[in-house]
């Protein structure tokens, strides 16, 4: 008996071709689906359609920044509970911080590891299945 993996959805938020290509090739040989847009107002289309279980997200884009999206995000109770990684050339503590503080559940520095950005969204996504699972049977 085969037991199927659930696929989850990756919606990757980035206004740089080359990091949709490089994304969504390790995380198709990763498994995920994964969507992708290159601004706020496609980001927020996607998320009604296709509800994705995680976000990527840049912070710098033009018109809507990502601490923008991710503040709204994170502040609409249909959205609130979609995971969001912060993915950004801006490593400065302050960005981190500005970022967690507005809702991202993590935040990871361009350049990074392939395998460590794969492994980090693997656990974030286990993390949020077990939470969900706990919640569920009331614990």
């Amino acid at each position: 008996m085969e037991i199927k993996r659930t696929t989850h959805r990756i919606l990757v938020v980035d206004d740089e071709p080359e990091i949709h290509a490089v994304l969504g090739k390790l995380l198709e040989n990763e498994g995920y689906e994964v969507v992708s847009t290159y601004n706020a107002k496609q980001a927020l289309d996607s998320i009604a359609e296709k509800r994705p279980d995680l976000i990527l997200l840049d912070i710098m884009m033009p018109k809507v920044s990502g601490i923008e999206l991710c503040k709204l995000i994170k502040s609409d109770p249909a959205m609130q509970d979609i995971l969001v990684l912060i993915v950004s050339a801006r490593d400065d503590q302050s960005d981190r911080i500005d970022g967690l503080a507005h809702g991202a559940d993590d935040y990871v520095s361009k350049p990074f590891h392939l395998r460590s950005l794969a492994r980090k969204i693997e656990h974030m996504l286990d993390k949020k299945k077990k939470t969900d699972f706990e919640k569920e049977i009331g614990r």
